[in-house]
């Protein structure tokens, strides 16, 4: 099959693309000019070189193509330099959308997020929810993934659980927002990458959605203590931090590019992030990686600097 794939040098593309590879499918995909060495491996990429806001440049590319896999997307705003969740969840989406039917592409998968919904709690599921509109009254047959919040090997980018690692690792305690007991569901990034691309030769998952999470929710007091273990902490000291107390804060400085979190992000922790279905295990024969600090090996290098 030929798949044209969009954000393919985020975290959720790389191992999309190891696992095309597998299968076997002729693979294009749209990078940014400068971007290819973010690519996992360049020998048999069809590379197109453009911006996703820009399809006079790329959309000719979609010509003979079977598949879309659309995972363009960003988890903060930065208006400054144009990044914002209007232009490249909605607007983006937009213009793939239009090209892939002008191009008569038959089947399109599309990234979502779990959450997205019409007023969601913030901007990014709002826009999310709009982006899905889109795909779903396409001519095209369709499949929605709408993961929970996704851990694994990210290499060199970001991915939450490093993250969190990074500090536990440096600060003798760690802030908690809030109680803690709000409740996630992390899904394992080779999970996610499975899913897409076994829908693509799968028609019953075609125009639907599908909620992605690991089918063992754990609060984020416990995500918090797992991650320690990951990197040989036996117990973590945390110090809550009141909503109340950190809002002000962040909205304050969340403009700047290096601060960690912002307000949106503060919205959707609160609300929590767990599948309301997991019909994409018989769908797709997927036995979910569990979330556990065994299965989070990636954050060895972490546990080694913490010691160095």
């Amino acid at each position: 099959m030929k798949v044209f794939v969009t954000g393919a040098t985020g975290f959720v593309g790389r191992h999309i693309l190891a696992r095309l590879k597998e299968a076997g499918h002729f693979v294009s995909v749209l990078v940014r000019p400068g971007s290819e060495k973010k690519l996992p491996f360049m020998e048999g990429l069809g590379l197109v070189t453009g911006d996703i806001t820009d399809p006079s440049v790329w959309a000719q590319s979609l010509k003979g193509v079977d598949a879309v896999i659309h995972l363009v997307g960003i988890i903060r705003e930065f208006p400054a330099y144009g990044i914002t969740f209007e232009k490249l969840h909605f607007e983006a989406t937009r213009y793939i959308v239009e090209s892939a039917e002008t191009a008569n592409v038959k089947r399109f998968i599309h990234m979502s997020a779990n959450g997205a919904q019409p007023n969601g709690v913030s901007e990014y599921q709002t826009t999310k929810w709009r982006a899905e509109k889109l795909v779903t009254e396409s001519s095209m047959a369709w499949t929605i993934f709408r993961p929970s919040v996704i851990f694994g090997n990210a290499g060199d980018g970001m991915e939450f659980t490093a993250e969190i690692a990074k500090v536990i690792s440096m600060a003798p305690i760690m802030p908690v927002f809030g109680d803690g007991k709000y409740i996630l569901e992390p899904v394992a990034v080779e999970d996610v990458a499975n899913c897409f691309v076994r829908a693509l030769t799968k028609s019953s998952a075609g125009n639907k959605i599908f909620h992605l999470g690991c089918g063992t929710p754990v609060t984020y007091n416990e995500v918090v203590q797992i991650i320690g273990k990951a990197i040989g902490k036996i117990k973590t000291s945390t110090v809550k931090v009141p909503f109340g107390l950190v809002k002000p804060v962040v909205a304050t400085f969340e403009k700047i590019k290096k601060f960690p979190v912002t307000v949106d992000q503060l919205n959707i922790l609160k609300a929590g992030n767990i599948c309301p279905e997991h019909d994409f295990m018989d769908m797709f024969n997927i036995e979910p990686v569990e979330f556990t600090y065994g299965n989070l090996r990636h954050l060895t290098r972490i546990k080694k600097k913490r010691r160095g």
